[in-house]
């Protein structure tokens, strides 16, 4: 009967009651009707209150950096002969991305060789010839002063072998430079030079392309001045950890990674009161990106054996304040003021009012009052009753139409 009730119209009802009441012919059926009708049975979902832990966390809004974004430039002048990647290709340390052409600068290194190899056999024949006229000047037979120039000789040419062996090393370095690397993982920008372009050193020309590393990635926020002490005091005892939440891009999900605070500034900003808090991250799959807005929700304590409740099952009282409504064993429902402490991602932390194995009310089917009587259904049966409300007070008004129609047509049949 009260299944059937709950679903009926106001006129379905009344025409029942109505019935009801003269056909009972007596004070005590009406009676009875009336407490059917004034019983409420409003369906909820609910949840028992399990001790868990609940963290204390400080959540600063914040935008990601990367931990390096630089300049692709050419150490060298030469032209262009290949571009070794596509704009906005992710490329490992080493990777080749643009190739300049070799062949200037492999001719340089041939001849340094060949200048070595001369100035080597010029320091050898020197130090022969000097060897040679040793015994001489002992002698007498050459003067000291021709001697003495030999040996300048032998001194000269050992500085001109360290002369040719330096332009032999700069000539590798050069040949080495004409192949363009990428000095750590990360991800190219737009490039800024083609095939065949003139590229010179840094300095003397535009950027090539530009680099940036995407794992780790930072977070900076700004933390209240009063907060610093106990974040100075937890960086002491060990790492700090927080959870970073970037927005995603173009109205889409966000996404949430653990991170560890890196940097606290040495000063505070007089116009704010706060300082800068760093916060590093890891991004293996290249997800968030330089300039994102997200949040760092920086990890201060743990409370054990918590009472922690869905944000949703608090009920906000008109002058202010929060309450819950409790489930007792016979699905009657009382009013219980709460004392909230925090909340964080859909739960909240009740610090006064509850108690683990209590039963709450999270979300409901209608209004709730005081002495109620519920009926406790899943998450999914609630959202299925609820999206069928209309459809079924439509078909309750059809059928009860049809029924007045039908039984005016039978009266009229029998007159």
């Amino acid at each position: 009967m009260r299944k059937l009730l709950s679903g009926a119209t106001p006129m379905v009802l009344g025409t029942l009651l109505t019935g009801l009441l003269v056909g009972c012919g007596d004070s005590k059926g009406g009676q009875a009707m009336m407490a059917l009708m004034a019983e409420k049975d409003v369906t909820v979902t609910a949840e028992t209150i399990k001790p868990q832990t609940f963290p204390i966390v400080l959540s600063q809004p914040g935008t990601t950096y990367a931990v390096r974004n630089v300049n692709i430039d050419s150490r060298v002048t030469g032209y262009v002969e290949s571009v070794d990647f596509m704009d906005g290709q992710l490329v490992k340390t080493g990777d080749t991305l643009f190739q300049l052409d070799p062949r200037p600068f492999e001719a340089a290194l041939l001849e340094a060789r060949g200048n070595l190899e001369v100035a080597v056999a010029a320091r050898n024949l020197a130090e022969r010839t000097l060897e040679r006229n040793r015994p001489l000047v002992e002698s007498g037979a050459i003067s000291r002063e021709d001697f003495d120039q030999l040996v300048t000789d032998l001194e000269k040419s050992e500085g001109q072998v360290e002369t040719a062996a330096g332009s032999l090393v700069n000539a590798e370095l050069n040949l080495s430079y004409s192949t363009i690397t990428a000095p750590f993982d990360g991800r190219v920008g737009q490039r800024q030079v083609e095939l065949g372009a003139l590229v010179q050193p840094s300095g003397f020309a535009d950027t090539l392309v530009t680099l940036v590393q995407y794992d780790p990635m930072r977070i900076l926020v700004s933390v209240d001045a009063h907060n610093l002490p106990k974040l100075l005091e937890l960086q002491k005892k060990g790492i700090v950890t927080a959870k970073v939440r970037v927005n995603g891009t173009r109205g889409g999900g966000g996404k949430v990674f653990d991170g560890v605070i890196d940097f606290i500034d040495n000063q505070v900003d007089s116009s704010t009161s706060t300082a800068m808090v760093r916060v590093k991250f890891d991004n293996p799959d290249a997800w968030a990106y330089p300039g994102q807005f997200g949040e760092a929700q920086i990890l201060v304590r743990n409370v054990p054996d918590a009472v922690v409740i869905p944000q949703r099952a608090l009920r906000a009282e008109q002058g202010g304040g929060s309450f819950v409504w409790l489930i007792d064993s016979k699905n009657k429902i009382t009013r219980q003021d709460v004392t909230v402490g925090e909340s964080l991602e859909g739960k909240s932390w009740i610090q006064k009012g509850l108690r683990a194995g209590q039963r709450i009310v999270v979300d409901s089917g209608g209004e709730l009052s005081s002495g109620d009587v519920v009926r406790i259904v899943t998450a999914a049966q609630l959202k299925a009753e609820q999206s069928g409300e209309t459809t079924t007070a439509s078909d309750d008004s059809s059928s009860s139409s049809s029924g007045t129609s039908s039984k005016n047509s039978s009266s009229s049949s029998m007159k």
